[in-house]
């Protein structure tokens, strides 16, 4: 079984910063951050270390409740929680293993990184979103009605993700229900599940979270070879070097620059120009770079150095290994609940009844 760890932050109101710091000392609990959120009307925001789908890290998160709970945290319409999934599978050690080290601090916070395979394939992510979204009217009869159209926790829209080609065509923005912005973090973060100190309505979250990524892993796409859309670096060399001018001025969007241009920007020879060229191939793919020959603009042999141009595209299509959704006949089904435990599913629409009362 593949693992994805996972980071919780509980938003809460009625208690200083330096009073649940105090509590948790006392309480012999390790590892949480407790910070000011920034947001009117929270006044800490607790953060709890990476964690693995373990007993170790339920029993870990109902002493951090147990602690809020004795030193008088409460909930307002204002508290949220974030729960961040890592966007790589764990590596190299086993659930209780890594939580027990990233609880006691042995694991640096760098380690969350360090300890994580290769990111979802886009495919993956766009799927999961695509699921959420889909049934977005379900999700919120799981929560309080505030967060239902939460500016902090906006709804997704089916036509950015249905559009998307890349990973930073998915992201929405911070504050929206399914954040990415903090993909380049080693993590996706979950934002619509309403503030709380109960450790079982957190812990039910975070099994519903994970197994909507599961599910799609594991019934909804298989390694396959596909057309990636790749977005071509800003600067991938130092700025105002020769090379980075040229890559820049061969990146401008309007057809890429002729030979004699760069060698005027820059003071490089043709020769030299040319070299640099090929180094800008090698660093962002052949497919990136674009020789519009003499010919093909009108010239003739000779005319190269007035008539050649160099382009580099701003995204550019390439072949390659990947994820792609399986067929019709073969795919498992979107629902949200497909692949839920009866405990879990349970759970969820006792909870779906009660806030419909």
């Amino acid at each position: 079984m593949t693992y994805h760890t996972f980071g919780i932050e509980i938003e809460t109101a009625g208690v200083s910063i330096s009073r649940v710091k105090n509590a948790l000392e006392r309480a012999g609990v390790r590892g949480c951050q407790v910070k000011p959120d920034g947001t009117p009307s929270v006044d800490a925001e607790i953060v709890l270390p990476p964690l693995a789908d373990c007993q170790v890290a339920y029993e870990y998160l109902q002493s951090v409740c147990n602690v809020l709970d004795s030193v008088g945290c409460s909930i307002n319409t204002s508290c949220g929680l974030h729960v961040h999934i890592s966007n790589a599978e764990l590596r190299d050690h086993s659930p209780a293993a890594y939580t027990g080290a990233s609880i006691a601090h042995t694991e640096a916070r760098g380690g969350f990184l360090a300890s994580h395979g290769e990111p979802l394939d886009f495919v993956i992510v766009k799927d999961i979103m695509h699921r959420y979204e889909r049934q977005q009217d379900t999700l919120n009869t799981m929560f309080a009605r505030s967060r239902t159209n939460n500016r902090y926790c906006a709804p997704l829209s089916a036509s950015k993700i249905d559009s998307a080609d890349t990973i930073r065509d998915l992201d929405h923005g911070k504050f929206y229900a399914i954040n990415l912005q903090t993909w380049s973090r080693g993590t996706i973060e979950f934002r619509q599940h309403g503030g709380t100190i109960d450790a079982d309505k957190i812990w039910n979250w975070v099994q519903f979270i994970l197994n909507l990524i599961r599910w799609t892993k594991t019934e909804r796409v298989a390694n396959g070879t596909r057309t990636i859309v790749q977005d071509t670096p800003v600067t991938p060399f130092r700025l105002f070097s020769r090379v980075g001018v040229q890559y820049t001025m061969m990146r401008n969007g309007n057809g890429g620059v002729s030979t004699r241009e760069i060698m005027d920007a820059t003071g490089c020879s043709e020769q030299r120009v040319r070299a640099a060229v090929s180094e800008i191939r090698a660093r962002v793919g052949d497919g990136a770079v674009i020789t519009h020959t003499q010919q093909a603009n009108g010239g003739s042999y000779g005319d190269g150095t007035d008539l050649t141009r160099y382009e580099v595209l701003t995204s550019f299509e390439t072949t390659g290994g990947g994820y792609e959704l399986l067929d019709d006949d073969n795919i498992g089904i979107a629902s949200i609940w497909a692949g839920t435990s009866d405990e879990i599913f349970e759970y969820w629409q006792d909870r779906i009844e009660a806030l419909a009362r």
